[in-house]
């Protein structure tokens, strides 16, 4: 009895979709971003001279186990500021931007609300 309501119990658990790795906000400051994931582990992808590109910088996420890759476009001739981005709604509103890529099918941009 105990094998088969364990083999359920694997079965029913591999189905769910991974805890943890969906980004849910983004914090943007002058030299970092802060993730906050859907279990509420805060990533970061640092703005260094590695990193820089010619929208505003690039990288993986830091700090957490979701190592996504991120890119972050800030305005034309914005300067980072502290401003909390939530998941877009498709819209373009050309301000400051970060999308995070997490697979096939799996990418979120975050802008401000």
């Amino acid at each position: 009895m105990w094998r088969v309501a364990l083999a359920a119990l694997s079965v029913l658990s591999a189905c769910g979709a991974p805890v943890g790795d969906r980004p849910e906000r983004v914090l943007v400051e002058r030299d970092r971003i802060t993730v906050i994931m859907s279990d509420g582990w805060p990533c970061t992808g640092f703005r260094t001279a590695e990193t820089r590109t010619q929208t505003g910088w690039a990288g993986r996420l830091e700090g957490c186990p979701a190592t996504h890759p991120y890119q972050v476009r800030l305005a034309d001739g914005a300067r980072p500021s502290r401003q909390v981005l939530v998941l877009s709604d498709g819209a373009r509103r050309g301000g400051t931007e970060v999308q995070i890529t997490g697979g096939p099918k799996r990418n979120w941009v975050f802008q401000a609300p």
